[in-house]
């Protein structure tokens, strides 16, 4: 370990990777030693050996400190990019787990992968994926063999998250939860390293925007 300088920088980057914990932090609502237990494992994986928890809890309370100023008191969300992509449809093929894979090589063989999806699921119903307007018609009418339900009307999201949260599963949460809180259900999610996906209602686009607009001030 090299000084505690290096131990504030640590618990600086664990504490904004997590926006549950910065959200308490900056609204001095968590408890320093409990938080220091919390993160002590993480803080001293960053140097390979034991941090004594009182340089810890000093580490969060300065940090706490410099949050909790208005110019610092930001969003964990501020900065990321948002990406609205409309015309997205719904499409079931009705067929038993033994005919999947003859379903997707044909969904494959019209390029579909090649073009835009959104994703790709199996289950007992069928072969199951979301995808533009007008792939959602050629499979439609290329797959007369199946029975394939279409159903339109969707939008897709991607929410391109800053580099503090980048991989944090809690930040999907905190996303949905805003969402619901404004009315918009999320049919379909996924996240990456550093992006998150959302299927929404085309309808619900405006509000949705409008919400992920105020969570990231």
């Amino acid at each position: 370990m090299s000084n505690r300088t290096s131990v504030q920088d640590a618990v600086r980057i664990i504490v904004s990777r997590n926006p549950y914990l910065y959200r308490g932090l900056r609204m001095r609502v968590v408890n320093y030693s409990a938080l220091a237990r919390y993160i002590q494992e993480e803080v001293e994986s960053f140097f390979g050996e034991d941090v004594d928890r009182n340089t810890i809890v000093t580490a969060i309370m300065r940090l706490s400190n410099q949050i909790f100023e208005p110019e610092e008191s930001r969003s964990p969300f501020s900065g990321s990019r948002i990406n609205l992509i409309t015309g997205v449809s719904k499409v079931l093929i009705h067929v038993p787990p033994v005919k999947h894979g003859e379903v997707i090589k044909k969904i494959v063989d019209l390029g579909v992968f090649d073009s835009y999806m959104t994703s790709l699921h199996q289950s007992s119903e069928g072969v199951r994926l979301l995808t533009n307007s007008s792939d959602a018609d050629r499979l439609r009418d290329d797959l007369k063999d199946y029975v394939v339900d279409l159903q339109s009307g969707f939008a897709e999201i991607h929410l391109r998250l800053p580099q503090v949260l980048r991989g944090v599963e809690g930040a999907l949460t905190i996303v949905v939860d805003s969402l619901a809180q404004n009315g918009v259900q999320v049919i379909d999610t996924s996240i990456s390293d550093n992006e998150i996906s959302l299927v929404i209602k085309e309808d619900d686009s405006g509000r949705a925007i409008e919400a992920l607009r105020v969570l990231m001030r």
